[in-house]
């Protein structure tokens, strides 16, 4: 098991040696802009405000169609108070069985998000999914530093925001709303004082919706700093980590991560690992990479390439998976993507013909 992962360690010791750092997924790491700039969340994902409304409409679309079809006045604002937004992703899939290839389309996401202005450092935001509920809360940008207090129900701010829901570093830390129930009942308090982020949480330990006294006592608590500097005129770096640890009924989890991005001009690097401990009938340690490599060939032509690792008992000498996914991303014109990818998956010890080919089309308000 060991002599599997340390090829991907190694990829990422040398990618953080290079200065390779950032807690932001690949727009955020162009840009050197937090999440907060792009998007009414804090945590980042959902709904855009009008600098990543621009950047989404305006930078990365095919210059000529994007400007042949743009909106003259466009804007999602309702009234002063309401404002929305959309995503929404189908998905065409090939997938290779032992018992018989398959395919079908499947609509892998659907969201509309409704952010209501009750004061001018007061918001009430709500995305409605497709498939797993809601997150809904209340957000108070009232702090110094830039600070911040969401209160309501939503996915702790752990790990990268990618959006790919089926990617090792969402699905097996349970923050994927397509495998799991990710949606935690709590509180989260931010300060964002320059380039740094401090972020807190505090939640039941259970998701769901059920009154006490379905939800144990136990609470789960969520610790994270990241950082996005800028090196140079066409270096920006950040670096991350942070802890999520939950007791339900006695089961125990701790989960430590580690983040990081640097792009240099058109070329933008992200990975992150984490170390998954859960204590149950037995201890396990499990261990998560993620690796991704994207490349501006052209505005509008993404090529891209994604390294995931997943061990679930990394003491254990069998029972790993990798997985390479390589394809392009395609922004004809506004609030449109087009996102082939091939994927090729390995498993230890019995490696079995169950490689895929997706294409996602993404509409994005």
């Amino acid at each position: 098991m060991k002599k599997l992962w340390s090829l991907p360690v190694f990829v990422l010791l040398v990618a953080l040696a290079i200065e390779h750092a950032g807690a932001l997924p690949r727009f955020a790491s162009r840009t050197g802009a937090k999440c907060q700039s792009c998007h009414v969340n804090p945590s980042g994902g959902g709904m855009r405000l009008a600098f990543g409304q621009q950047y989404g409409r305006e930078t990365l679309p095919v210059p000529t169609w994007s400007d042949e079809f743009a909106l003259d006045d466009f804007s999602t604002k309702l009234s002063e108070a309401v404002s929305v937004g959309a995503d929404v992703r189908t998905l065409y899939y090939y997938l290779q069985n032992p018992a018989g290839d398959r395919n079908a389309f499947f609509e892998m996401q659907g969201n509309l998000y409704f952010n209501l202005k009750l004061a001018k450092k007061v918001s009430l935001y709500i995305d409605k999914e497709l498939y797993s509920g809601v997150e809904i809360f209340g957000l108070l940008n009232i702090l110094p530093g830039n600070g911040f207090l969401k209160i309501g129900k939503f996915i702790p701010n752990y790990g990268m925001k990618v959006d790919d829901h089926r990617t090792f570093i969402r699905q097996y830390t349970e923050f994927s709303p397509e495998t799991s129930a990710p949606f935690y009942t709590g509180g989260e308090i931010g300060f964002s004082p320059g380039p740094v982020t401090i972020t807190g949480g505090v939640y039941n330990s259970l998701s769901g919706t059920a009154f006490a006294p379905s939800i144990p006592n136990q609470k789960a608590f969520l610790g994270r700093a990241e950082g996005i500097f800028k090196a140079s005129d066409n270096i920006n770096v950040g670096v991350g980590a942070n802890v999520f640890y939950k007791n339900v009924a006695g089961a125990k989890s701790t989960m430590y991560g580690g983040f990081g991005s640097v792009s240099y001009k058109d070329l933008t690097l992200m990975a992150e690992t984490d170390l998954v401990k859960r204590t149950t009938v037995g201890d396990t340690t499990g261990f998560i990479l993620y690796v991704e490599a994207d490349y501006v060939v052209t505005p509008g032509l993404d090529l891209k390439f994604i390294y995931d690792f997943y061990d679930p008992d990394k003491d254990v000498k069998s029972g790993a998976m990798s997985r390479y996914s390589f394809g392009f991303e395609f922004f004809p014109i506004s609030g449109v993507e087009v996102r082939p990818l091939y994927r090729i998956l390995h498993e230890d010890p019995v490696d079995v013909k169950n490689n895929e080919f997706h294409v996602i089309v993404h509409f994005y308000l």
